[in-house]
């Protein structure tokens, strides 16, 4: 398959990174200049346990535009940005995306789909998420941080030939894939987990499973799970199927060593997707009149951990 991946970060280059690996033509669309033409003279690096040295970087040909105008056609084009960019990066490959060739959103949060679907239309969308961690060592170079499974449904829950198909090439690439019914709710179930770990592993900077050897820190990870919960049932999500606090603990355990991207932002003084999970969780609370108090100390904080250093000095704004 020709396969555009938007967006270069983490979860992006790991994605294409096995992907190319597997033998489909990989095509990054990317604003960072530096990525674009290391990618192009090396193409994407992976870092991961599957050499007799740890450590070694795999290389596997890709190539990357700054401009997505210069890609002509692909078979499927996957959004992989942060939330707050996803207007700009759908609008930019709307011209690629067709009922033939969908886009495939595998990114963290809500409100995504909402956007994706004023651009594009809901029947060219195929909705996704991953519980793989991922840590980008710099230009066209990425690290596996910890395997989890990858989810893919179409809107309507049916099992469509072509999400079945993308979900053959993921799982032969070596991404563990599954196809499943009731995407939203299992999107939610993610980002009621991470709405948990990312924030509290940034304000506490902390890899993700020294969030497990403190109480202080799994109470207050239930106490945004609960809250979360209550405002997805609200909305009338059925949520009764997922173990949200077990969920909570697996995600801890197989990422325990990585770093998760809020801490990365906040350490490289970039702007957070915090208004894409907890933020989200706040409005809807708030159009349903229940209580999210502890979301919102949460994103207090977070917004004035975004606003200065970490060696404590305000940002130039």
């Amino acid at each position: 398959m020709k396969i555009v991946i938007v967006g270069a970060g983490a979860i992006g280059m790991l994605t294409g990174a096995y992907l190319a690996k597997g033998g489909n033509e990989v095509v990054f669309v990317e604003k960072d200049k530096d990525t674009v033409s290391a990618v192009n003279q090396y193409g994407v690096g992976l870092m991961a346990l599957v050499t007799d040295e740890p450590t070694a970087l795999v290389f596997a040909p890709a190539r990357a535009f700054s401009d997505p105008r210069e890609i002509k056609s692909c078979d499927l084009i996957i959004l992989a940005v942060k939330s707050f960019d996803t207007h700009t990066a759908i609008s930019s490959v709307a011209h690629l995306i067709s009922k033939n060739s969908p886009v495939l959103s595998i990114q963290t949060g809500l409100g995504n789909l909402k956007i994706m679907e004023q651009v594009v239309g809901r029947e060219n969308i195929i909705c996704g998420f991953t519980y793989m961690a991922a840590a980008a060592l710099g230009p066209g170079k990425v690290r596996l941080g910890g395997r989890g499974w990858t989810y893919l449904g179409e809107l309507n829950d049916q099992e469509t030939s072509r999400v079945l198909q993308i979900s053959k090439t993921l799982n032969d690439c070596g991404l563990e894939t599954e196809v499943v019914p009731k995407i939203v709710e299992k999107i939610w179930s993610k980002v009621l987990v991470y709405s948990a770990i990312n924030p509290i592993a940034g304000l506490l900077r902390v890899k993700n499973g020294q969030l497990l050897e403190k109480m202080e820190s799994i109470s207050l990870a239930k106490r945004l799970i609960d809250e979360g919960r209550l405002v997805a049932e609200a909305g009338g999500l059925d949520l009764s199927e997922f173990d949200l606090y077990d969920l909570f603990f697996e995600t801890c355990k197989a990422t325990s060593e990585n770093v998760s991207s809020m801490l990365l932002d906040l350490l490289s003084n970039r702007k957070t997707e915090i208004e894409a999970l907890n933020g989200e969780i706040i409005r809807q609370g708030n159009k349903y009149d229940l209580p999210v108090t502890t979301h919102m100390t949460i994103m207090e904080l977070i917004k004035l951990c975004e606003k200065w250093t970490v060696g404590g000095q305000p940002q130039s704004s």
